[in-house]
């Protein structure tokens, strides 16, 4: 069976489903947010960032919002 459009549905064969081992339909807005996580997350700096994060936090080499806005000017 052939996959059809119609102006308000999609239909997809169960052979196609199948074929590809599944499917999944989400909003694109969510689905570019994915990739983004996905990329973050293969991120070969991003272990080192989350650990120096830590670090900081732990030592208190953080800054309070408030000092942060201010010292931008915000």
């Amino acid at each position: 069976m052939a996959n059809q459009t119609s102006k308000n549905s999609i239909a997809i064969s169960r052979e196609t489903v199948q074929k590809r081992g599944g499917m999944v339909i989400l909003p694109l807005e969510e689905y570019e947010r994915m990739k983004e996580d996905l990329e973050m997350i293969r991120s070969k700096k991003l272990p080192k960032e989350i650990e120096r994060a830590r670090r900081e936090a732990k030592e208190r080499k953080t800054m309070r919002l408030e000092e942060v806005e201010k010292k931008l000017k915000m």
